[in-house]
């Protein structure tokens, strides 16, 4: 019997880090403050934008969306695949691309659920054929059913039932069109037109879409939502910002197309393209929200799903403890995990390992798993976002505050400027923050006073430390702004008071 079904839970509640692949993710989804917002009205569709740090659920509040769309008859239609060549340069896709992406993904949602009405089908006046022959010609005309089986898999608003149509009449390598065209006594067009079309996508765009509209209406749908979501998980938008944005900036700055009737695009973007988005962005117009979550609101996603795995009677990991300790250790994964789900989902998973590698048979967890995967975990998250020479150097300094004197005299022995250098290369990652000046002996003016502001590289620089003594000694959460500051007090020269590193607030 696995540890997890020895600890209370009918399934491994920490399995899977990855929304898309969550059915029961409606169980204990913790949906933030804007989220009706996000979802809006399903008669008068608008246009959101919502930014987060990677693993802060942006995948997850997609997913909810759909769920939500479904129950209002709106149509979701999920965008989260870019697929260009090589040689291709993201700043050179333009509008059309993603017009062609979109179009044909709502046009194989119609034609699925135009598969199950046939009052609808029959419905089509000839006109309205010869339209949508034309879609289907230009758009799904080198579509085989393998290709379309891999874009139905995105469509994750559609009824698995429905989407069987495809398998059931359509050959793994067969043209779809050509079935499309018969089954639906539609008229084909000739390759000019095609071609004609398709030139003609840039320019027509807003008509074609509020046609595809009427065609999606007439299948019991109100309205059509486009949820735009993995932007930046492309080959060559990776790590990087400025290309995430330059993907999507043809569709995300098009007013005119944001804000055509019958439609709500839904972004769901990581954080760190705002500094490019700004420049275009238009909140009078776009609505946008920012998705954080404070320590408590992680404890909520913990507590829920624990709940949801185990019919309510468990509600996170501290009350599994095989003895009580001198901290929560809920609070614990809450503050190490830095506002992510995703990695608080990582966390859980790493004590339950090690507890099973400890004791198989074990019904609670030791706290002394629980420490180690504190140290597993750091070593984890601070090699994958800031890479082993980061982790190595600021193991190496071995404190959480420190001077740029400190850096250059009492670590790694180089000159002022070099020293500087090294700490605004932390600082331009993000594991590093300035949180002020202090007064110190022998110097006449104040002086420049760092923080590493990522609790699993403070953990990790302090590993030898028991996890208890070690949130004992540095947890101070601010009471203004309810900042989880992990910090030694005592690090502090002389008189100067220990301030939150967010707000500036004193701590004590």
């Amino acid at each position: 019997m696995p540890l997890f079904d020895k600890l209370g839970f009918f399934g491994h509640p920490f399995a899977k880090t990855n929304a898309d692949e969550e059915p029961d993710l409606f169980r204990y989804f913790i949906p933030p403050p804007y989220f009706d917002a996000v979802v809006g009205d399903p008669d008068i569709p608008s246009a959101s934008v919502v930014l987060a740090p990677r693993g802060a659920g942006k995948t997850a509040l997609r997913c909810m969306v759909e769920v939500e769309a479904s129950k209002f008859d709106v149509l979701a239609i999920t965008y989260d695949r870019f697929e260009f060549s090589a040689t291709d340069k993201v700043s050179e896709i333009g509008l059309q691309y993603h017009l062609r992406n979109i179009i044909t993904r709502i046009l194989i949602a119609y034609l699925t659920y135009l598969s199950e009405n046939q009052a609808a089908t029959k419905a089509l006046s000839k006109e309205e054929k010869k339209r949508l022959g034309a879609f289907v010609s230009t758009y799904l005309g080198e579509l085989t059913n393998e290709n379309l089986q891999e874009l139905l898999s995105e469509l994750r608003s559609i009824p698995e039932k429905l989407k069987k149509f495809w398998s059931e009449n359509v050959g793994f390598m067969d043209s779809v069109v050509n079935f499309v065209l018969k089954n639906y006594d539609l008229e084909g067009i000739d390759l000019p037109t095609v071609k004609q079309e398709e030139k003609k996508l840039s320019e027509t765009y807003k008509h074609q879409l509020e046609l595809l509209l009427n065609f999606v209406r007439s299948v019991g749908f109100k309205s059509i939502y486009i949820l735009i979501d993995r932007v930046d998980e492309t080959e060559q938008t990776g790590n990087d910002a400025e290309a995430t944005y330059q993907l999507i900036k043809p569709i995300i700055r098009d007013l005119d197309l944001l804000g055509l009737p019958g439609y709500g695009f839904k972004f769901f973007l990581w954080d760190k393209i705002e500094p490019y988005y700004k420049k275009d962005a238009r909140p009078d117009r776009v609505s946008q929200y920012t998705l954080n979550w404070t320590r408590e609101g992680l404890k909520q996603v913990l507590s829920k799903r624990t709940k949801a795995f185990s019919s309510g009677t468990i509600s996170g990991l501290n009350e599994l403890l095989s003895k009580p300790a001198r901290v929560d250790i809920d609070n614990v994964i809450a503050v190490l995990s830095n506002s992510s789900p995703r990695n608080l989902i990582r966390f859980c998973e790493l004590t339950l390992a090690r507890q099973a590698e400890r004791d198989p048979e074990s019904k609670n967890i030791e706290l002394r798993s629980f420490d180690f995967a504190t140290t597993s975990f750091a070593e984890i998250v601070v090699g994958e976002i800031y890479g082993d020479v980061i982790a190595k150097d600021l193991q190496k300094v071995g404190r959480e505050l420190f001077t740029t004197n400190y850096i250059a005299n009492d670590v790694f022995k180089i000159s002022s400027q070099g020293a500087r250098n090294k700490i605004t290369s932390w600082m331009n990652t993000g594991i590093v923050q300035m949180v002020g000046t202090v007064t110190v002996d022998g110097s006449k003016k104040p002086v420049n006073f760092y923080c590493v502001i990522e609790p699993a590289a403070v953990r990790l620089i302090h590993r030898p430390i028991d996890i208890e003594t070690f949130i004992m000694d540095r947890w101070l959460p601010c009471d203004h702004c309810d900042t989880d500051n992990l910090l030694d007090i005592e690090l502090y020269p002389g008189d100067n008071d220990a301030v939150c590193r967010r707000c500036g607030r004193k701590l004590v």
